[in-house]
């Protein structure tokens, strides 16, 4: 058993938001490995959207800098349809204040890339142990 295996997310739905080809591949293979349904977007109006659509999201791995609507954009929206909902920031670009503005947007944490695979999945996991199952959730309209 490696330590990626000890991470087992059954029955957990994770929203990763990444426009970068890579990443998405290199998050859903790592992710893959934990039993949890994975849901895509691709910015931050698809996240917006998707979490809409689904009656369950257990946490939002969530991009910062995207064409369109911004990951903190999005997070500050999602944030305020369901505040319990963890949404973990994660960016390449690492400038004074990212963290603090991903934060305040409604992020519960921040990973920078490249990511240690190990470490995101205990950050991951810390979450996904403390989050609600219920959240009800706010209607959305754009503005």
């Amino acid at each position: 058993m490696t330590d990626i295996d000890r991470f087992n997310w059954t029955g957990k739905h994770i929203l990763i938001v990444e426009d970068d080809k890579p990443s998405t591949i290199l998050l859903t293979t790592l992710l893959s490995r934990t039993g949890a349904k994975l849901l895509y977007a691709t910015n931050g109006q698809q996240a917006v959207d998707v979490f809409m659509s689904y009656q369950k999201v257990d946490l939002i791995l969530m991009d910062v800098k995207m064409e369109g609507m911004s990951g903190i954009e999005a997070a500050r929206i999602i944030h305020e349809i369901d505040p319990q909902v963890p949404i973990i920031a994660q960016t390449a670009c690492v400038m004074a204040g990212d963290k603090e503005k991903c934060i305040t947007a409604g992020c519960i944490d921040y990973v920078s890339k490249p990511i240690d695979a190990f470490q995101l999945l205990v950050i991951m996991d810390r979450h996904l142990s403390t989050a609600s199952t219920y959240s009800p959730k706010k209607s959305y309209t754009e503005n």
